[in-house]
């Protein structure tokens, strides 16, 4: 890839992951705040799935910039600090997590099903509940870390 074509990529790629931590955000928040033995809303269901879809779109436009990463920026980004180095190396750990945990989520929300109200359906509710806040932290930890290796260095 260009530098022309990597500048317009790394950006879609910096706004969409911001969108999606944030999505991921509401998305937990919104199902904290549901009842432990309330069925979810459809709507509710629908945002996870649009949520799982941009945070998978965020990490595959990642996954394009991986390459040119390790080829161009890994080497001056630790010349010019090795905590910052660290940190992204990190970040790309967080970011893969954030994946995991989402889709995991996702799984069990659908395990779930919509009219069950099982002991084994709450079970899953609950993991879900708790495998999107562990996905939104990891998400939004990555897009800070991300926004300040940003600030220091650009392809």
């Amino acid at each position: 890839m260009t530098p022309d074509l990597l500048r317009p990529v790394a950006l879609l790629h910096g706004v969409l992951a911001w969108i999606a931590a944030l999505a991921l955000l509401a998305l937990s928040t919104s199902l904290v705040r549901t009842r432990e033995h309330t069925r979810l809303s459809r709507a509710l269901r629908l945002a996870s799935g649009l949520t799982t879809s941009l945070v998978a779109a965020s990490f595959a436009t990642g996954l394009l910039l991986e390459l040119p990463y390790r080829a161009h920026l890994r080497q001056r980004l630790f010349l010019a600090s090795r905590a910052l180095g660290w940190l992204f190396e990190r970040k790309l750990h967080l970011s893969f997590g954030a994946l995991v945990f989402v889709v995991l989520a996702l799984l069990a929300l659908l395990a779930a099903g919509a009219e069950d109200d099982g002991e084994a359906s709450r079970s899953l509710r609950k993991t879900s509940r708790f495998a999107y806040g562990v996905a939104a932290l990891f998400s939004l930890a990555a897009c800070v870390i991300g926004t300040l290796v940003s600030l220091r260095l650009r392809f």
